[in-house]
């Protein structure tokens, strides 16, 4: 009995102990760069020009964007994309979960907010 209560605790910290590597190497590695950044800025310059022409409304730049979604509590934000005048993001949400959000720079609201599966 004692042999399988070692073995069940080993196999159980090891297995906890990968899931702590796996949760750190990706944290590490989605992280939103300042270059995805400036690169999603750009586009959404020529976004807002091409969609609104000269009325182009003020919006949030990326960097913005990325700091309210942080204040809400969203982490290790990564993949940002500017499309139909939106952001979107993919991130951990508060309870942990991937998720993909929409975010809208004119308001500063988020649109949308559903479980990633990818």
């Amino acid at each position: 009995m004692t042999k399988a209560f070692l073995s069940t605790t080993a196999c159980g910290f090891f297995l906890a102990t990968a899931a702590v590597a796996q949760t750190d190497d990706a944290t590490m590695e989605d992280q939103v760069t300042q270059e995805e950044m400036t690169a999603a800025d750009e586009a959404a310059d020529t976004m807002f020009v091409e969609i609104y022409g000269d009325a182009a409304p003020t919006y949030m730049t990326t960097t913005e964007a990325v700091d309210r979604m942080m204040a809400m509590g969203y982490t290790n934000i990564h993949d940002l994309d500017v499309e139909w005048g939106r952001y979107e993001v993919e991130a951990y949400a508060p309870d942990g979960n991937e998720v993909e959000i929409e975010f809208d720079p004119v308001s500063g609201a988020i649109l949308d907010v559903s479980d990633n599966w990818f």
